[in-house]
C-alpha cells in the first residue's frame, strides 16, 4: 500500500508543475580594453679598464624594449646626469672634477648618436626586442687614474 500512495504522491506533484509557456532571451555586452604599454630593460654600459686614449673604447649594453603588439614606440637616450648645459655625455670622476668625454649611439658601426631628441622608433610585438645601446669612449687627453661613472635615462615614448 505505501509503494502505491509514493507513486501517487509523485505523480499529483508532476501534475501540479506550472508548463512552461515561452522563452526569453536577452543579450550581455562582453568587453575588454587592453592599454598600450611599454617597458625598458637596459644592462650597464661598462667601458672596463684602460690606461690609454690613445684609441677608441668601444663597448655596448643589451637593451631591450617590450610594449604591447601594434604598439608605436620611440626610444630616446639622456645626454647622462653630467652633461650640464652640453650635450657633450662625461664620465665624471667619483673623487675630482675630472671627466672623460663618452657617447652612446644607435648603431654598432657608432655613427649615429642617441640623444633625448633623435630617438629610435618601432613598432611592440608583445615580446622584448633589441634596442642595443653602443657606447664609445673616443681618443682623448689622459686624465688621473680613478673610477669615472655617468648615469643615463633610456625613455620610451608609445
Amino acid at each position: 500500500m505505501r509503494k502505491i500512495a509514493f507513486g501517487i504522491a509523485a505523480a499529483a506533484a508532476i501534475a501540479s508543475t506550472p508548463a512552461l509557456a515561452g522563452t526569453a532571451t536577452g543579450t550581455v555586452q562582453v568587453s575588454l580594453n587592453v592599454s598600450s604599454a611599454c617597458s625598458v630593460t637596459a644592462q650597464p654600459l661598462d667601458f672596463g679598464t684602460t690606461n690609454s686614449f690613445a684609441a677608441n673604447i668601444d663597448t655596448s649594453s643589451a637593451t631591450t624594449v617590450k610594449c604591447t603588439p601594434t604598439a608605436p614606440y620611440t626610444v630616446f637616450v639622456s645626454y647622462g646626469a653630467n652633461a650640464g648645459a652640453t650635450t657633450q655625455r662625461k664620465l665624471l670622476s667619483t673623487t675630482s672634477s675630472a671627466t672623460v668625454n663618452y657617447d652612446i649611439y644607435s648603431d654598432s658601426s657608432r655613427t649615429a648618436a642617441w640623444s633625448p631628441t633623435a630617438g629610435k622608433t618601432g613598432v611592440g610585438d608583445g615580446t622584448e626586442q633589441a634596442m642595443t645601446l653602443y657606447g664609445r669612449v673616443p681618443v682623448q687627453t689622459a686624465v688621473a687614474a680613478g673610477d669615472y661613472k655617468d648615469t643615463v635615462t633610456v625613455t620610451v615614448n608609445y
